[in-house]
């Protein structure tokens, strides 16, 4: 069973947080362990369901305090007899005391804790007003016969405060002075008035000055002379003899300019097409004799940096990596850094690399071997078969090569570089 000053201050929060059925429950329970416990018929009659059990809880309060302030003005308000325990307590309810004086000194008064005051505002706000005695309202005066066609005097205006009125009068005298605008104001017609000249002078340009400039001139005029033969007049001679009419003089018609539309820029002619080079002829890689670089040299091709980094990431695992079998009898596994700058994410090209061996024998990549023997961050990052961001940052490839036991002096390279290669393995045993 819960403690009795658990069971108050549960009942306080529940009162206090407007939960008046749980506060009351816990207030009964209360009482009905400490029958005498004075707080809690003083809460219990704060929170309590009707006036009926809010007199009870009072009443008992008085049986354990007679001179409790609280439980007696609570009665008091209700208009219930206070319980007959001293010979000077009043055996009815009495009005309440008329306010002192004004000039009369308040007598301070006593200290309450914060249970007894928030019983008081308890006892305050939910106050039942049906139990209260209501006065009688007074019988409503009926008019005597000749006052009845009198109209009732108007109340006295209220005067408006100074400040509504002159704020008002204000307000009236601005809207009054303020004439009606009508119409587009001086400065928009200006403004309307520059638009339409410049338009205007605009048309006058084009009309009489084009942006082509004035007309053609015309050409000379160039005489077509017929030959004459010699005779009389000096008027040359038709073959039957006739004379010849003057040969009208030929004039060239002028040479028709496109005239420029105003506000459409000319089309220029188009460019004439460049030839496209042709790309330089590579060498096959059985003919490639390529440079050793040293090791970590970074080279490009095809918008690929790739280098080999070191020289002991080349080795020979046997013939067999997982289902594949090696054709010429050995897998060779090689580790190369690329960095992927073609703009495009995609995995390295599969014919990128060629090996080739000091016997003249070149050996392609088998991308599908390696994407079986690569383990993704632990020998290498991505396999051959592996999309590579085109974000430039350096990247480690596990290649797989089918090669030939007893290869030696093993080159890698580009294809589209044949020139320079690393020398990544001396011998395949």
């Amino acid at each position: 069973m819960a403690e009795p000053e658990t069971l108050l201050q549960l009942g306080i929060d529940a009162a206090r947080e407007g939960n008046r059925e749980e506060a009351r429950n816990l207030f009964s329970l209360l009482t009905r362990q400490e029958p005498d416990n004075v707080q809690a018929w003083l809460w219990l009659a704060g929170v309590a369901e009707g006036p009926e059990q809010r007199r009870a809880a009072l009443e008992r309060v008085l049986e354990l305090d007679p001179d409790n302030e609280m439980a007696i003005k609570g009665l008091q308000a209700m208009g219930a007899p206070l319980p007959k325990h001293e010979s000077e307590r009043p055996t009815e309810a009495s009005p309440p005391p008329p306010p002192p004086e004004p000039e009369a000194k308040a007598q301070p008064a006593a200290t309450m804790t914060d249970e007894e005051r928030f019983a008081a505002e308890l006892d305050s706000a939910f106050e039942d007003y049906d139990a209260l005695p209501r006065a009688t309202p007074p019988p409503r005066a009926e008019p005597q016969p000749e006052e009845a066609g009198k109209l009732p005097p108007m109340p006295p205006r209220s005067s408006p405060t100074p400040s509504r009125t002159s704020a008002a009068r204000a307000r009236d005298e601005d809207e009054d002075e303020e004439p009606a605008r009508r119409g587009p104001s001086p400065l928009l017609w200006v403004l309307l008035g520059i638009i339409a000249l410049v338009l205007i002078v605009f048309l006058i340009i084009q009309l009489f000055f084009p942006p082509g400039g004035g007309p053609a001139p015309a050409q000379p005029t160039q005489v077509v002379e017929q030959p004459t033969a010699p005779g009389a007049g000096g008027a040359p001679a038709t073959p039957e003899g006739g004379a010849v009419p003057p040969v009208a003089e030929a004039t060239p018609q002028p040479e028709v300019t496109p005239e420029a539309t105003p506000g459409v820029e000319p089309t220029a002619a188009p460019p004439a097409e460049q030839p496209t080079p042709e790309p330089a002829p590579v060498t096959p890689p059985e003919q490639a004799q390529p440079a050793p670089v040293a090791i970590g040299t970074v080279l490009q091709a095809d918008g690929w940096n790739y280098t080999y980094p070191n020289q002991l990431y080349a080795l020979p695992l046997g013939p067999r990596v997982g289902n594949f079998t090696a054709e010429n009898g050995a897998f060779l596994h090689v580790l190369v850094f690329v960095a992927n700058n073609t703009g495009t994410n995609q995995p390295l090209p599969r014919d990128f690399f060629v090996l080739k061996d000091a016997q003249g024998r070149v050996y392609q990549a088998r991308p599908e071997v390696s994407s079986v023997a690569v383990r993704p961050g632990v020998n290498a990052d991505v396999g051959h078969e592996t999309p590579i961001p085109a974000n430039g940052l350096t990247t480690s490839v596990y290649l797989v090569f089918d090669v030939t036991p007893g290869a030696t002096d093993l080159m890698l390279f580009a294809r589209n570089k044949p020139d320079q290669g690393f020398l990544v393995i001396g011998r395949v045993p």
